[in-house]
């Protein structure tokens, strides 16, 4: 990118967030305000588009919004390589999950230049976040991505990286990885295991779409365990980015949980959103909500709120007629870490506040009340998108008061010895209940 092209894109990013972010209401952060314009002025040379997403990223950081964010665009995250590697960041610091070349379970000492502490201090400074857990996750997933990497300047001449590590029962040592082509998921991203001998079953989902395949295998696995019995089920959200809020709603009906109250939505209103949303136009949601006698907003009002109990039906007609099968009857858990977010962490703060089932596992990584409803626009010059928050998403709950995360009923983390053995806290917590 020229210099003008990263000036360009600096102020775009700063404009934007100026006019449609929720938490810029009343007017953009101080601290974001001097960051945009110490980035811009610092731009004198042409510059890195991996380089500039990462400055950004830390000048947005300081607004406390994980969903405030550059993100690679889906065709250019496509085509980036990464390292034959994934990591999951512990309470016992950066693990190897899985590698072709280093034991699963082993502790990472150092990423080229950088120790684990520089490490941590940049996962905190670079992922726009609002507890540590999201921060340490998301860098885990980012880490051994190519456009990362050259960010931080890891990548070696012959795009290679040096990673120190020591596994679990052995002495340091160091290997050298290259990136190559994306990596395959080890698995699709909804499926579901039974175990009958322990009646435990569970359902895994990497991401939150109601679709097709979401709503067929969400009713195979009803029958399933209504066919075989099962007593108790671990609905498995962690690392799960979010999406649709529907897929809560969805699950939670179907096994007989239906929860009588959702989050309040606060909405800043913007031309950015009614563009992208016009659903959210004043000019469109006002005579509904007059309809539904819940209105009292002038109509250039800046702001609006929609209830709880108008959110939770307007999940529900998005949705399949509910079953008219009796559900099963089970006891519900949910596994969440600090890879839980947006979607997938408000059906966790569904089940909290409703007090529809147990959180297993470790914290996630939202707080309970969060911004989010976000809108993706396009950078010039860039193949990257502001994932842009317009609204404020309350707990059920008001009275509960706000804290950093959610925190589980019981605390099950994954650990080092877990990943080397392939066994699952969490999973193995429920099953031997």
């Amino acid at each position: 990118m020229t210099r003008e092209q990263g000036r360009t894109a600096v102020a775009f990013v700063g404009d934007r967030v100026a006019s449609a972010h929720v938490g810029s209401l009343q007017g953009m952060a101080p601290a974001l305000q001097e960051g945009f314009r110490l980035l811009r002025d610092s731009i004198s040379e042409p510059i890195a588009a991996a380089k500039l997403a990462l400055s950004i990223n830390q000048v947005l950081a300081h607004a406390e919004d994980a969903h405030l964010r550059l993100k690679l665009t889906s065709t250019a995250e496509e085509k980036c390589k990464q390292l034959p590697l994934t990591l999951a960041w512990t309470d016992q610091g950066l693990l190897v999950r899985s590698s072709t070349s280093m034991p699963a379970g082993s502790r990472v000492l150092a990423i080229g230049k950088y120790s684990l502490d520089e490490i941590d201090r940049l996962a905190v400074s670079s992922i726009p976040h609002e507890n540590r857990y999201w921060a340490h996750s998301e860098f885990a997933r980012l880490l051994p991505r190519a456009d990362t990497l050259r960010s931080l300047g890891l990548l070696n001449p012959d795009d290679s990286v040096d990673i120190s590590y020591q596994p679990r029962d052995g002495a340091p040592s160091t290997q050298r990885l290259r990136l190559g082509t994306t990596v395959s998921p080890p698995r699709p991203w909804i499926g579901y295991q039974l175990w009958p001998a322990s009646s435990t079953a569970t359902l895994w989902l990497d991401r939150c779409d109601v679709n097709d395949e979401f709503h067929a295998t969400l009713s195979r696995f009803v029958a399933e365990v209504r066919q075989s019995s099962i007593r108790k089920i671990a609905i498995d959200v962690r690392g799960n980015p979010g999406g649709d809020s529907g897929v809560a709603l969805a699950i939670l009906r179907a096994f007989g949980r239906a929860p009588t109250n959702a989050f309040s939505v606060d909405v800043r209103v913007s031309p950015e959103l009614n563009a992208a949303q016009p659903a959210f136009d004043p000019k469109n949601m006002f005579p509904l909500l007059e309809k539904l006698g819940i209105s009292n907003s002038p109509a250039n009002a800046r702001d609006y709120r929609l209830p709880g109990s108008l959110v939770l039906s307007m999940l529900a007609q998005r949705l399949p007629p509910a079953p008219s099968d009796a559900a099963p009857k089970v006891d519900l858990y949910l596994l969440t870490d600090g890879g839980t977010f947006s979607s997938a962490s408000l059906f966790a703060i569904l089940m909290r506040d409703n007090h529809l089932g147990m959180l297993i596992g470790e914290p996630t990584g939202n707080s309970p009340s969060f911004n989010a409803s976000e809108i993706h626009l396009d950078i010039p010059h860039m193949p990257y998108f502001l994932n842009l928050s317009t609204a404020r998403l309350i707990r059920p709950d008001v009275h509960a008061g706000p804290a950093e995360t959610i925190l589980p009923d019981v605390l099950a983390p994954m650990t080092a010895d877990a990943l080397a053995s392939g066994s699952d806290p969490a999973l193995d917590f429920v099953r031997s209940r």
